[in-house]
């Protein structure tokens, strides 16, 4: 009898390389300029978590610059994390991304919407010729017949497909942040009404974004200073805030919903929201609860809960799809 445990361990161990090729495991990354994070899953269950400083110029505005080093350095990081092989869903950057409303003419939904586009194409106001971006239009629940059109330029997306191919990892699919913040808003457990404006604020410590979400369907989006400018910081974002309120005479105040790599304490945020009169909240799905995480172990520290938002919502697209 004690003979049979180390035949089993050996047979563990020459089956590992074929479960993980008949089952894969599944890794989600955010990428950005400055930082990748990247979480790997069981289920809803986080089995690891990071968030990866990258070293200046090998991103920039969300394309890669030097694809063959950014494929090295991913390549290497789940390998030695014990994550190659793995199935990689990842999320574009937001710079990299162009977000429009498109209200379709006459009410009603058009038979050749690209060629449609094609004809007003100066309307859109693309960063970009139409004909060099690939674009995706996703219909709205609106009352007048309304498309969300993201934008990404087909170079772009070619440049990323080779970093993935450089580090040899499979490549499901690339999501714009917009739409996965959109959609985590969405699926969020207590997520305020759809007729409620949000403004989700991205903060990180060199770097912060503002996306403006009405009715479920991003509508306004700006860069601004980074956390660590801490005055910069307050007021471009009362300036945003009261630009926008102007385009809306009479409407509500938006809810100040917090999320990124470097969400202050409790404290400095109750200070912004009191100086921009606006209630404050963090999303965070890791306390929400719609992620688990798995039991401690060793290795790098994780980032905070707060920086998995854009994570979260290209996890949710399955629950919306079923």
């Amino acid at each position: 009898m004690p003979a049979v445990v180390p035949v089993l361990s050996g047979v563990q161990e020459r089956l590992a390389p074929l479960k993980a090729w008949l089952f894969p495991n599944r890794v989600l990354l955010q990428l950005d300029d400055r930082a990748i994070t990247a979480m790997a899953l069981d289920g809803k269950r986080v089995l690891w978590c990071e968030r990866v400083p990258l070293p200046p110029g090998l991103c920039d505005q969300g394309e890669p610059i030097h694809h063959d080093s950014l494929g090295d350095l991913l390549g290497d990081l789940l390998v030695e994390r014990g994550f190659a092989g793995a199935r990689v869903e990842a999320v574009l950057p937001a710079t990299a991304c162009q977000c429009r409303l498109v209200r379709w003419p006459e009410g009603c939904w058009p038979e050749a919407p690209q060629r449609l586009l094609a004809r007003h194409e100066a309307t859109l106001q693309l960063r970009g010729a139409l004909s060099s971006l690939d674009l995706q239009l996703m219909p709205l629940a609106l009352a007048q017949p309304t498309s969300l059109a993201l934008a990404v330029s087909s170079q772009l997306l070619e440049r990323w497909i080779a970093v993935f191919s450089q580090a040899g990892l499979s490549l499901v699919r690339m999501e714009a942040a917009q739409l996965c913040l959109c959609r985590a808003l969405g699926s969020w457990p207590s997520a305020p009404g759809r007729g409620s404006v949000i403004a989700l604020l991205q903060m990180d410590a060199l770097a912060c974004s503002l996306l403006i979400v009405e009715q479920g369907v991003p509508c306004y989006e700006r860069n601004l200073p980074g956390l660590e400018q801490g005055a910069d910081l307050e007021q471009a974002l009362q300036r945003t805030l009261q630009f926008w309120r102007q385009q809306r005479p009479g409407g509500d105040a938006p809810l100040l919903l917090c999320h990124g790599s470097a969400v202050p304490e409790r404290e400095r945020l109750n200070a912004l929201a009191a100086a921009l009169a606006l209630t404050v909240q963090v999303l965070d799905p890791l306390a929400e609860g719609c992620l688990q995480a798995a039991p401690p172990h060793e290795g790098p520290p994780w980032p905070p809960g707060s920086a998995l938002l854009p994570l979260w919502g290209l996890l949710a697209a399955e629950a919306v799809g079923s």
